[in-house]
């Protein structure tokens, strides 16, 4: 070593590489959108499918095999969606516009709050105010969706085959990436790669777990009920629950306004049964997480709001894996620092 060379930490050379790499892919996302969501969707699906396979090892099933058993789980619930949820669903958007369109325009919560005038104009000029929203909001996502379903397929297909690929080699990824770091700061990397996979795999678990209890939960209220539409709330509760925080409000707009053409008793049972089923999977994420790296809600509705303003739509579902990441790293890098005399 030359006389008066600095020598780096090996911490601090990690450090620096997962930015420098971070900034890269930022990048590569920012130019290549369907890229981006590509590898999104199959990083997810492939957080979800480790985390259903970490289970099946529980029981003893071998590594290998319970990978394998995971992805045709996953892959037929994909299935199953596909046929039976999905196409019904997109076939109720239409209608279902329609009709909210029509509770907003007859101002069904009128007849719920007679005799409360000062609450009656809070919400009524809270209606004319969001209105031209909701509808220029339809009518994107008329224009999105039919504009993007060739671009919809071509992701959904390298997400399978990635999520299949990934999945079964992911061992041998993980090997291959310190490699891109230097040697003596591997050892930091190594540490920073297997608490973010813990965690990640965790928190997107449980975040797909509550997504799929919430969707199953309103299909069933809904059939129990005799009510229409249940393909298609059931979809959007699952989607939307993939937003944390965030994803319940989109969720609960629709099935509110949904809920006033019921009457009220309808309109009490629907209400009552979201509360209590986000109750439980509120409960259940905080069960789930225990031990585990804590994500301030601040942060993560910063993290979404951040993302969804730089990537777009398919960002929003980013908030959370950058969230994760933002923690793991302050964690592993930062805090020492932060923390010295």
């Amino acid at each position: 070593m030359p006389l008066g060379e600095k020598i780096v930490e090996p911490r601090k050379v990690a450090m620096y590489f997962t930015l420098l790499y971070t900034v890269f892919f930022v990048l590569l996302f920012l130019i290549y959108k369907n890229f981006f969501s590509t590898v999104l969707f199959t990083f997810i699906a492939v957080m979800v499918v480790d985390a259903v396979a970490s289970l099946l090892r529980k029981v003893k099933i071998p590594r290998m095999m319970s990978t394998i058993l995971s992805l045709i789980t996953c892959f037929s619930l994909l299935l199953w969606g596909l046929i039976a949820i999905i196409p019904a669903a997109f076939t109720q958007i239409a209608d279902f516009y329609k009709l909210i369109s029509d509770v907003v325009e007859k101002r069904a919560w009128e007849q719920y709050i007679q005799g409360n005038q000062d609450l009656l104009n809070m919400l009524n000029g809270l209606v004319d105010f969001i209105k031209p929203s909701i509808n220029e909001l339809a009518n994107y996502l008329i224009r999105t969706v039919a504009g993007q379903i060739p671009g919809a397929l071509v992701i959904l297909f390298f997400t399978i085959l990635g999520t299949i690929y990934v999945s079964l080699y992911a061992r041998s990824i993980l090997q291959v990436v310190p490699l891109l770091y230097p040697k003596r700061s591997r050892d930091h990397v190594k540490s920073f790669l297997d608490e973010l996979k813990i965690n990640m795999r965790r928190f997107i678990g449980v975040i797909a777990l509550n997504a799929v209890i919430v969707g199953a939960a309103f299909y069933i209220l809904f059939r129990a009920m005799n009510l229409r539409y249940a393909p298609l709330v059931a979809f959007w509760a699952f989607l939307t629950n993939f937003i944390p925080i965030v994803g319940v409000v989109f969720e609960f707009i629709p099935i509110f306004l949904f809920s006033l053409s019921l009457g009220l008793e309808g309109m009490l049972w629907i209400v009552l049964f979201s509360v209590l089923i986000h109750l439980g999977v509120f409960v259940l994420f905080f069960e789930v997480m225990k031990g585990y790296a804590k994500v301030n809600p601040v942060l993560m509705i910063f993290a979404i709001l951040v993302t969804g303003e730089i990537f777009g739509p398919a960002g929003v579902f980013f908030g959370v894996p950058a969230a994760v990441f933002a923690v793991v790293f302050y964690k592993q890098f930062l805090r020492s620092e932060f923390e010295r005399d």
